[in-house]
């Protein structure tokens, strides 16, 4: 038969036949086809391919969500007795694995906030085996200076993983900041359409081969109908990033004049204390931001409640903007103490900005602030 699909195909199947003994064991043994799904299925590792060109490393590796990219990432580079120092500004579930797990797991783990860079150079000096960084960071919006703190991490031989989920690949390139492992939960501006679960990391030889073994252990693979999913978003992820780009820095200009608003944080705005960091190592500002609004838990909660066209909902990333007050649900399971460290005030809204038009979109946040 003359001509082949355009969009490569879904391959929905758990296993594979052979036509011998000695081919079903060269697979084995050499990984030189497919034996079974949670190892390796064409459809996943064409979207991984993608993925790994795109951020520039030798390989990707597709997950079943983001927390499993990440757990897996960082279980497959540590064991008992080793010290990890991560930043304390990281997703709630990031963080509980790293406070509820890893402990539990005789493994010590160091958390700083991102901006004291003082005491992160001194905790990389006293020794670790991984750094884990987020940046930019949710939902702050922090943006760290990246490279020095690989520099100093590598010199003391440990790994360097960052969660680069809020730039997407389209606005920052970790691989240029020295990075070793760059995750990234698919579900968000890769899917793009609220509609997937999944994650990724990219990374060399040296730490694919590690966290592929991991991952066939542990068993989070992402499944053939998601990678094609997957991989139809990064067919438009440059479009929809320009434009998430764009309608975010409009928005953000909005709300910082707006006399019922806080404070804004987004790292595109000259207030932000990033933003000369963010001039310097992101090519766009990103489709996220958060805001604080000049009221209590419950006056920001019925300003949330008054949103028409933007969504009242979790996640973040897609075509549709969505907004949530983090204390409810993204860091609802940090302390209060914990929370107040991080920065997540009971007022504070984040923002995921989508592709409608901008000016649908002020309208609705106008008529939300009317407080």
């Amino acid at each position: 038969m003359k001509g082949k699909p355009v969009i490569y195909p879904v391959n929905m199947t758990a296993t594979y036949k052979f036509e011998s003994s000695d081919d079903l064991i060269d697979v084995v043994q050499n990984r030189t086809g497919y034996i079974y799904s949670r190892w390796d299925n064409p459809s996943i590792m064409e979207v991984e391919k993608e993925m790994a060109a795109l951020e520039g490393y030798d390989h990707a590796a597709a997950f079943s969500s983001g927390m499993a990219a990440i757990t897996t990432s960082v279980f497959s580079h540590m064991k008992s007795g080793d010290r990890i120092l991560s930043t304390r500004e990281v997703y709630g579930g990031t963080y509980e694995l790293f406070t509820k797990v890893l402990p539990n797991m005789g493994i010590e783990v160091v958390m700083v906030n991102c901006w004291d860079i003082e005491k992160l150079t001194s905790e990389i000096e006293k020794g670790i085996d991984v750094l884990y960084l987020e940046s930019p960071t949710n939902p702050l919006l922090r943006v760290m200076d990246v490279a020095p703190l690989v520099k100093l991490a590598h010199a003391k031989g440990a790994t360097v993983m960052l969660d680069s989920t809020f730039a997407s690949p389209v606005n920052q390139h970790p691989v240029d900041l020295g990075v070793d492992v760059t995750i990234h939960s698919a579900t968000k501006f890769i899917g793009g359409h609220h509609d997937i679960t999944g994650g990724f990391t990219c990374s060399n030889e040296k730490s694919f081969w590690k966290i592929w073994d991991y991952r066939k252990i542990l068993g989070g693979v992402m499944d053939p109908m998601t990678g094609f999913l997957a991989q139809r978003g990064l067919k438009t992820l440059d479009i929809r990033m320009e434009r998430q780009n764009n309608n975010a820095m409009e928005i953000a200009l909005f709300l910082e004049a707006h006399p019922s608003i806080n404070s804004v944080h987004y790292p595109g705005l000259e207030s932000h204390p990033d933003h000369e960091v963010a001039k310097r190592t992101l090519k766009g500002y990103g489709g996220m931001m958060s805001f604080e609004v000049n009221s209590d838990f419950n006056g920001t909660k019925s300003v949330m409640d008054r949103l028409k066209v933007i969504k009242l909902a979790t996640s973040l990333g897609g075509v549709t903007s969505l907004a949530n007050q983090p204390i409810t649900n993204t860091h609802a399971s940090l302390s209060p103490e914990d929370r107040k460290k991080a920065g997540v005030a009971e007022n504070l809204v984040r923002l995921s900005v989508g592709i409608e038009p901008v000016a649908t979109l002020i309208d609705d946040l106008a008529q939300a602030l009317k407080i």
